[in-house]
């Protein structure tokens, strides 16, 4: 990856239309430069971001442009923020929030003097907001990739085309109105199709496709045992296609991807220090993670399937039977090959360090029913350095994507990482170099414990993934990496919602 990033403009010009079928938005040679200066390794690698952009390509700026609008004004109280750019000054709703440090930063006096006047909608929750039904979005993307004469003109119905309904299903079975962006011909939506390509369907339930293991339209399976599919503590969405910029999303969802601020601002305050680390041979031969019961609203109906617990009840039930795998010669031949058997969680007890810290989020019965079979006690947290005696930290989805993340990529431990959502650096990560990769049912969580504690192999294997992402994080990951991924968005979507969008590009 490194090897084939593009080292001048005129390359990396090239790289970009090849891509993306269009030429690169106006500064982007500004872009560029800086990128260099600033030692900014993957100027080549934004598919993911560039992606979630590309149906807009297919509605009239000013029909965007009043969405926003109709966005914000319906969102008031809802973690939805205005940024403006005017004349190259920027302005936020609400610059005593926390994240208006950040986006003053990103938004510097050298970015703002290459963006053209604009409206960002923010989205500071957890949860993504947008869900185009598949028709809509189909045509959507036709319309961006058909050639025409002009631009694209707004719609004939501006009440119908610029407008903006929000719906609240929080605290609920969230499945109907989410799967309206899966196509008609995939499993959630033709009850008569079987998922036969689940991750979740192979025998130890390893993941041989981490991109394909996380398409909620694919694997319905999904939408049973994360919380915030299942039922989130909170969520407001909408299925007009509109810019909304949010943290992290499921598949199903159409934000656009932009760095979190969670991230950024524990960078920014030094959250990982190395001095409370240890080195890999002291630390501890155990998969650890601790944490609250977030992730969704836990009910006497559902909070033994949400993510966090259902790993919680599989690490405390001893008698819990798991399938490992055993190095076997076979009989009558010189061989040896992995053979599955049958075993218990004791087989692992000793190599896990698990425990839910508190329980929120829940109606007063499953509060209760959780402290007493979770064993939860009240303030029996742990600091946040605990986790550096351990050899490998497991990572898991809350409400939304997890803040610790960063923090444990940076550390000298290997991190194991569970999730259902992208987010904007997953063209930077990669799986079983930087992390390794959990299923979301866990089938696969036993073996793995076993064999990075327990095999040479494994331990070796360890300790090369945590080297690997205590090296690469500070590479990509910097505080003034996420500030240029943030420019070059500001570039594309800058032009997506201006009328003279065609126009605007890079003449090399």
């Amino acid at each position: 990856m490194i090897n084939k990033q593009s080292r001048t403009l005129s390359a990396c010009c090239a790289e970009y239309e090849r891509r993306y079928g269009r030429k690169p938005p106006l500064h982007f040679d500004k872009w560029f430069k800086a990128a260099r200066d600033r030692d900014f390794l993957l100027t080549d690698e934004f598919d993911s971001m560039m992606a979630a952009m590309e149906p807009l390509w297919g509605v009239a700026p000013s029909d965007i442009r009043a969405r926003l609008e109709n966005v914000i004004s319906a969102s008031q109280g809802e973690g939805m923020y205005r940024f403006t750019v005017s004349q190259g000054k920027q302005s936020f709703t609400n610059p005593q929030n926390w994240m208006g440090s950040i986006f003053n930063y990103w938004f510097s006096p050298e970015i703002l003097q290459t963006l053209p006047d604009m409206t960002l909608a923010m989205n500071t929750m957890d949860e993504p907001k947008v869900v185009v039904p598949h028709d809509m979005l189909s045509y959507a993307l036709d319309a961006a990739h058909t050639p025409r004469e002009g631009p694209l003109l707004p719609g004939k119905y501006p009440g119908l085309a610029q407008h903006v309904d929000f719906l609240d299903i929080g605290k609920q079975n969230t499945w109907d109105a989410l799967s309206l962006s899966c196509a008609p011909d995939t499993v959630v939506r033709d009850f008569s199709l079987e998922a036969t390509r689940s991750p979740f369907l192979t025998e130890m339930g390893f993941l041989s496709n981490l991109t394909l293991s996380k398409d909620v339209c694919q694997f319905p399976e999904l939408h049973d045992i994360h919380a915030g599919l299942r039922h989130p503590a909170s969520m407001r969405i909408t299925h007009a296609l509109v810019p909304i910029f949010s943290q992290a999303k499921a598949s199903c969802f159409n934000d656009l991807l932009y760095p979190s601020p969670f991230y950024a601002e524990k960078l920014r305050s030094g959250e990982y220090e190395e001095k409370h680390d240890v080195d890999w041979e002291e630390k501890d031969n155990i998969v650890y993670w601790t944490g609250s019961n977030t992730g969704g609203y836990s009910t006497s109906e559902n909070w033994r399937s949400l993510q966090r617990q259902r790993l919680a009840l599989m690490t405390m039930d001893e008698s819990r039977p798991i399938s490992l795998l055993n190095w076997t010669q076979q009989p009558g031949n010189q061989s040896s090959e992995w053979v599955s058997i049958n075993s218990t969680i004791a087989a692992i007890s000793n190599f896990t360090r698990v425990r839910i810290s508190a329980a929120i989020q829940c109606d007063d019965t499953a509060c209760m029913e959780q402290k007493d079979e979770l064993k939860i006690k009240s303030g029996d947290r742990d600091d946040i350095t605990d986790g550096y005696q351990a050899r490998y930290n497991l990572d898991i989805d809350g409400n939304g994507l997890s803040g610790r993340f960063y923090r444990l990529l940076m550390s000298k431990s290997a991190v194991l990482k569970q999730t259902l959502y992208q987010e904007w650096h997953d063209d930077w990560l990669i799986p079983w170099l930087h992390y390794i990769p959990i299923s979301m049912d866990l089938r696969d969580f036993p073996e793995i414990v076993r064999y990075l504690t327990q095999e040479s192999e494994g331990q070796d294997l360890g300790r090369k993934v945590a080297q690997s992402s205590y090296e690469w994080s500070r590479r990509v990951l910097r505080s003034e990496d996420m500030r240029l991924v943030w420019w070059r968005l500001m570039l594309e979507y800058g032009r997506l919602v201006n009328d003279d969008r065609d126009q605007m590009w890079y003449k090399n």
